[in-house]
């Protein structure tokens, strides 16, 4: 994790002078239902997450301080090296504000380096998203990250600094009124390794009190995407993926269905995200998604709910090689887990991939993202044309 000689890189180059520009080039005419990613690293209990990098699953461990309410340890899964910081006055502000703000320093260098790739003199805005309440608690974490910033060379083309709660990453990435930059930094960071949020999860998600047992441990996770907000009209070929907005469906709670019931629901669902193309049999370069990420496998029945669905759909995908649970590689990591699934789809993909990340959590509720290769779209379009 130490890259202090990439931040030294980024503290040394020469800085450009202010544009005076940069009020001009905030847009407000963003496609609200697009986005597209450039690059994407995350950091959990299992370890680092970025570009052709996923780890391990991580085995949760007992905590020395959580309890269930039945006295016993809680198994947890917590990051290690993270580096302390001193800081009683953001400690006193919100029960775990100290924890979320070391997350994102520990992560600060590798997600500043993803602004290499941006082009010279490129404009972009910085959001976090976090569970964090106090305003005071949220200033101080602005403050450190613009600092952080102003050493580098992109102090100049930093655009708004601003802090969003959790919710649909598409609602928290747009613009209001006063428009945008054409390039987002988003960082999102949470903790569940306090009494509260333990205690929480407990009771809306039956954690587990055994390794292989079901339920969600306590997680916790920081995640950074580079992202490129996209305009209306038509882009030239592009390297990265699109996201548009999740499709959601609503259903009968899963615990009150039998299991035929729910791989059926779950199967038009992901009919109606992914169709399949006209040929057939369907192959992974055109028809299948190279890479699925699942939120949940270890509540009661989504694992056998998840894998019958994809396995019928898409018989070639092997789920042991090619899936991946989030709540299994590193434990329950909260407001954190939209961004985790993204960076995690991202991670293994070559330019011409896709990949599918999937939503169960919820009892009533499925959702899905898909993250479509700019370049191989770019060629389809070609072809046809």
């Amino acid at each position: 994790m130490k890259r202090s000689s990439i931040f030294d890189r980024l503290h040394q180059r020469a800085q450009p002078c202010e544009s005076a520009v940069e009020t001009t080039l905030r847009r407000t005419d963003y496609d609200p239902d697009c986005l597209r990613l450039i690059d994407g690293v995350a950091l959990t209990a299992a370890g680092l997450i970025c570009a052709g990098s996923i780890p391990d699953e991580h085995t949760p461990e007992l905590s020395s301080s959580l309890c269930g309410p039945d006295g016993f340890q809680l198994l947890v899964h917590q990051v290690a090296d993270v580096a302390p910081l001193h800081a009683p006055r953001l400690q006193r502000c919100e029960y775990k504000a100290l924890r979320v703000h070391e997350l994102i320093q520990t992560l600060l260098t590798e997600a500043l380096v993803m602004l290499e790739a941006l082009p010279e003199d490129a404009f972009f805005d910085v959001i976090v998203t976090s569970p964090l309440k106090s305003p005071e608690a949220i200033d101080i974490v602005l403050a450190s990250l613009r600092g952080a910033i102003d050493e580098t060379r992109y102090a100049s083309v930093l655009g708004a600094l601003r802090h969003e709660g959790g919710g649909d990453p598409h609602a928290s990435l747009t613009v209001g009124n006063d428009g945008g930059m054409p390039y987002v930094l988003w960082i999102s960071a949470d903790s569940l390794l306090n009494a509260e949020d333990a205690t929480s999860l407990q009771h809306h998600r039956a954690s587990g009190r055994t390794a292989k047992g079901a339920g969600l441990c306590p997680g916790e996770a920081v995640a950074s995407l580079l992202i490129q907000r996209c305009l209306p009209e038509v882009q030239d070929a592009m390297a990265g993926w699109c996201v548009e907005k999740g499709l959601t469906t609503e259903h009968q709670a899963r615990s009150s269905r039998r299991d035929h019931a729910k791989r059926q629901t779950l199967l038009e669902h992901l009919s109606q995200a992914w169709p399949l193309p006209a040929e057939s049999p369907p192959t992974l370069e055109s028809g299948a998604p190279s890479h699925v990420v699942i939120d949940a496998m270890g509540l009661p029945g989504r694992a056998v709910e998840v894998g019958s669905a994809v396995i019928e759909r898409w018989p070639e995908i092997d789920m042991i090689e090619d899936g991946v649970g989030i709540d299994q590689l590193c434990g329950w990591p909260g407001e954190a887990l939209s961004a985790l699934s993204w960076v995690l789809a991202l991670a293994p993909l070559s330019p011409s991939d896709s990949a599918l990340i999937i939503g169960v959590a919820p009892e009533t509720v499925s959702r899905t993202w898909i993250l479509r290769s700019c370049a191989a779209e770019h060629e389809q379009v070609a072809h046809h044309s």
